[in-house]
């Protein structure tokens, strides 16, 4: 009699450990889709890193929700310690430190950096299907310790490297460059975005070893926790603030022409980067400077600082550089800095007086000579 009560009392506690399992499952998927939602919705132009951490965890969420359809389906979700899985974990982790890299080192990774961060996963799903292809079989087991008694056998070290690999990623966080200059982040920050990653990881890596449904449940709390916290971190902790103060010369009264107010236009930390070192550089006295070179100089790439030009009110890159050149010559004749029109706008960066000429009437809607009529002649062509 006492052991049949036993045997119904632990059916009883498996059936509320699996319903509990369900509410867990759909409870993280559901608070990981809010959360990808609300990072989605508060990007910055110009920025990335918030769009990539909503696309990540929206990978989460659709990781959650297969899981959650399955089980109510009544069907056995795929094994954690499945190569495929395995593969899929990888990829994930790998996505995650996507985030702050960008986060550190804005505009640093490119198709082809992302192409090689992706690179080992690529070549180990390539080996993967070339030995299905050629007959090797991957046996099912619920944890890395079923396969232990196996290990001499390929398709179970195979997982192990999989598993381990899944640590090697965080790496990347520590050997990206650091660009300190721009003020997106501290040390402080991306030590707590590592520790929060890690713990994600270690819990993980704890369901591969144990097949305990107790041990799944918390882990969903643990990613999704995580999850949130990493969101919360990028949207109230990571402010990106400068030291530097921001002047802008280049929003100048021309007799009631007045340039798109720049300060009102700086909405975002790219367009506050543009000003900050176009103001420090002058580069747009280089006669040969490119959208290429100044995506390059900021870190970024030519989409997005296209995008952040047009917040700023330029229709195009070549007209926010010859504005720029219109407003330094003005300056430099009014401060008597060059001889005569023609110095100025090379010094300004023009490469012919034709082209000078023709944007400077196209900003001001006067010739140099009627702009600068009743000032300095000595100022006037020779």
């Amino acid at each position: 009699m006492n052991r049949i009560r036993s045997s119904n009392n632990l059916l009883t506690l498996y059936v509320v450990m699996e319903s509990l399992y369900l509410a867990t499952t759909f409870a993280a998927a559901i608070a990981c889709l809010l959360t990808s939602l609300l990072v989605f919705a508060r990007r910055k132009n110009g920025e990335r890193s918030r769009v990539l951490l909503a696309g990540i965890v929206m990978f989460s969420v659709a990781n959650y929700i297969t899981r959650f359809f399955d089980l109510c389906h009544g069907e056995e979700p795929t094994l954690v310690i499945s190569v495929p899985m395995l593969l899929l974990a990888l990829f994930m982790v790998i996505s995650y430190i996507m985030y702050p890299i960008e986060v550190i080192s804005p505009g640093y990774l490119n198709f082809r950096r992302i192409f090689k961060l992706y690179s080992p996963l690529l070549l180990l799903v390539g080996v993967y299907f070339f030995c299905l292809q050629i007959g090797v079989t991957f046996p099912p087991y619920h944890s890395l310790l079923y396969m232990l008694p196996h290990f001499t056998q390929f398709h179970v070290w195979f997982r192990l490297l999989l598993s381990i690999l899944i640590f090697a990623p965080v790496i990347f966080i520590f050997t990206t460059p650091y660009t300190r200059r721009y003020n997106n982040t501290d040390k402080k920050w991306i030590l707590k975005y590592t520790l929060c990653f890690t713990i994600n990881t270690v819990a993980y890596m704890v369901v591969l070893i144990s097949d305990l449904l107790v041990v799944k449940i918390i882990y969903y709390y643990v990613s999704a926790g995580c999850s949130i916290y990493i969101a919360y971190m990028e949207l109230f902790e990571r402010l990106i603030q400068h030291t530097t103060s921001i002047s802008v010369p280049h929003a100048i009264n021309l007799d009631g022409l007045t340039l798109v107010d720049t300060l009102s236009a700086v909405q975002n930390s790219l367009c506050e980067r543009i000003v900050l070192h176009m103001n420090r550089t002058n580069d747009y006295r280089d006669p040969d400077i490119s959208l290429n070179s100044l995506a390059s100089s900021l870190f970024t790439n030519r989409t997005t600082l296209t995008n952040a030009l047009h917040e700023l009110g330029y229709v195009n890159f070549n007209t926010y550089i010859n504005t720029l050149r219109v407003e330094d010559f003005i300056q430099r004749i009014r401060n008597k800095e060059s001889v005569n029109y023609q110095e100025a706008f090379y010094d300004a960066g023009f490469r012919s007086r034709a082209t000078a000429l023709r944007n400077f009437k196209q900003y001001t809607g006067k010739t140099p000579s009627e702009y600068f009529a009743g000032e300095d002649s000595s100022y006037h062509n020779p």
